[in-house]
């Protein structure tokens, strides 16, 4: 068995990655696809991508972004293996490619560029040949007379579509120039290079403000192609939550275009279930993500772009811990904190699957307003159909809900089922919501805020010190410095929220604490510089001045002129003199009277702070 090609060809290399073509690709075993590995070797292979190329005609293409390598510089490899028909993989070549280090000047670049495309597939040649021929701007905020916006603001946040919102002004080259559902907008951060924001055009609307008339866009990111389809019934053998997310997917991507299809790539939530089969109903793709997957199972959702290629990870969690907090007076201008106790239930009524109906083989009534029994726990509960949580009754009294598992037809299953949800139950969910500054811009000992990272909040008298996950971010593209945050944590149990409380308390014991302990330094500090301020000053008695001679009888006219001059600086003189005089005599007691009750101040507050 032999792969060959014609040619391997990296081309339009800079700084932000390069283009492959392979042309005349052979395989003596059939071609289903083609991978390329790449790594750079300032991260050894911690940076390993695997690429799946992308064939246009008889060549096929990879485009390789220096964002998806940590944004290193220096040499890259890219290997090449064909993958056969029967799913085996073949070695081709490898390549090592030199990237250039970013220009010193655009490093230091701040604000967000808007491009747009016609459509997907004019956008996804431009990526494969790292060329921009389809491309218009729509925002250069270096350009003196380039496109504007007039607002603009990116919602990105977890487990949901991303949005993006501009307004443009009449005289803009793109006003009514885009489609909706077709054409493709991306905003890249001139300060990383990186994508904040990528889709297709929602909604358009044209409006008066005072900017004049300008043309409002929406746009939703690519995740939202699974509005575009729909799921239908199915009973699932349950063979693991992993088999039913990529049924979901496989589902999602035979009813659409190949460029809309998301693949799901890494997957690590496994979520247990004693259920034989699990069920996909009618609702939208997205819908039975956002409710089948994300609410019911749990864990994170990342759609990544390769190779203009849409990927999908789930995953039990996301984001790093960072170790530069959020704090006021840093990196604070304003945060809000809220804690959240929708849902919460100190008693629950586990309620399994419908009863069979008593009358079988007799018409039943199907008006809507029926209302059927239900299996419940009194059978295997000692006739109660409820189950309590004293500790949370005591915490806040009781509230009954029902809980219901309507796949479950065994009141002994269900009995287990409620007590582990009571047991696991969550009760509250801390969120603040935080208008902060991406200091990152002018200091790199801080860390770009991104959704999914973890932060340390600190931030009293509103609470503790609490370490927090990033929900929601909203970036004003016109004032990159300024984000909104919305941060907080997953839901807490009571211990957790106890504690937390606790935590709060002490925090603002601390702050009142350490309030008063720097108002006490700070009037130490204004004492001892009165006191040394009096200890400096003159003790001396003044000086009187000399009376000048007066002059004789043979004087000249100039020397009795001089005689007058110095006569009435003199007078000037001892009217200050005189003044001195009686202010010494007078302030001498008061002065040394003021010294001593400044010394005995400061000594009071010197033990105070400890001797400090």
């Amino acid at each position: 068995m032999t792969v060959s090609c014609d040619s391997i060809e990296i081309f339009n290399v800079s700084s932000t990655g390069y283009a492959i073509r392979v042309k005349g690709l052979r395989s003596s075993n059939g071609i289903s696809g083609l991978q390329v590995p790449t790594w750079s070797e300032e991260s050894g292979q911690d940076d390993l991508v695997w690429y799946d190329a992308l064939k246009w005609g008889d060549d096929w293409y990879c485009t390789i972004n220096s964002v998806d390598h940590n944004s290193d510089s220096g040499i890259y490899q890219s290997h090449f293996y064909v993958v056969t028909s029967s799913g085996s993989k073949e070695y081709l070549d490898g390549k090592k490619i030199n990237v250039p280090e970013r220009p010193a000047g655009l490093a230091k670049k701040a604000g967000y560029a808007i491009y747009w495309w016609p459509s997907f597939l004019d956008r996804r040649w431009d990526k494969l040949n790292r060329t921009t021929a389809s491309r218009r701007v729509i925002h250069d905020p270096y350009s003196p007379r380039g496109n504007k916006i007039v607002h603009g603001e990116i919602k990105q946040a977890v487990n949901s579509i991303h949005e993006l919102e501009f307004a443009i002004p009449l005289d803009h080259t793109m006003y009514q120039k885009m489609v909706q559902f077709k054409s493709i907008i991306e905003v890249v951060n001139l300060r990383d290079n990186e994508v904040e924001f990528v889709g297709r055009v929602l909604t358009m609307a044209n409006e008066m403000s005072t900017n004049g008339f300008v043309q409002k866009v929406v746009c939703e990111d690519f995740l939202s192609y699974l509005h575009d389809s729909a799921q239908w019934f199915q009973k699932l053998p349950n063979k693991g939550a992993e088999d039913y997310f990529k049924i979901i997917f496989d589902s999602a991507n035979v009813q659409i275009e190949e460029f809309k299809r998301i693949t799901p790539r890494n997957i690590t939530v496994h979520g247990k279930s004693d259920r034989p089969f699990r069920y996909i109903g009618y609702d939208s793709s997205w819908e039975t993500v956002k409710e089948r997957i994300i609410n019911n199972i749990g864990g994170y959702l990342t759609l990544r772009e390769l190779n203009t290629r849409l990927y999908v990870d789930w995953t039990k969690e996301i984001g790093t811990t960072k170790e530069s907090p959020i704090k006021l007076g840093q990196n604070i201008k304003s945060a809000s904190r809220e804690v959240d106790f929708d849902g919460l239930a100190t008693i629950i009524v586990p309620i399994g699957a419908d009863l069979q109906s008593q009358n079988q083989g007799q018409e039943e009534d199907q008006s809507p307003d029926v209302t059927r029994a239900q299996l419940d726990i009194r059978s295997v509960n000692d006739g109660k159909m409820y189950l309590a949580d004293e500790e949370l009754i005591k915490e806040f009294g009781f509230i009954r809900k029902s809980v219901i598992w309507t796949e479950i037809d065994n009141p002994s299953i269900l009995l287990a089922r409620g007590k582990q949800y009571l047991r696991n139950q969550k009760i509250a969910l801390a969120k603040w919501t935080i208008s902060a500054v991406e200091r990152y811009l002018i200091d790199s000992r801080y860390s770009k805020f991104r959704i999914g990272n973890k932060h340390n909040i600190i931030n009293a008298p509103l609470s503790g010190i609490e370490t927090l996950q990033i929900l929601e971010k909203k970036i004003d593209i016109l004032n990159p410095q300024s984000v909104d945050l919305t941060i907080g944590s997953q839901s807490q149990s009571l211990s957790a929220y106890q504690l937390q409380t606790q935590e709060a308390d002490n925090s603002i014991e601390k702050l009142k604490l350490d309030q008063s302990i720097a108002t006490k330094q700070k009037k130490l500090e204004q004492l001892n510089a009165q006191l040394a301020a009096l200890r400096s000053a003159s003790q001396s008695k003044p000086v009187e001045p000399k009376a000048p001679t007066a002059p004789g009888a043979n004087a000249t006219d100039a020397e009795r002129e001089a005689y007058n001059k110095a006569l009435a600086d003199y007078n000037v003189a001892k009217a200050d003199y005189d003044a001195k005089l009686s202010a010494f005599n007078m302030s001498q007691q008061e002065r040394t009277q003021r010294i001593s009750e400044l010394e005995a101040e400061i000594a009071r507050l010197r033990n105070e702070l400890g001797g400090a």
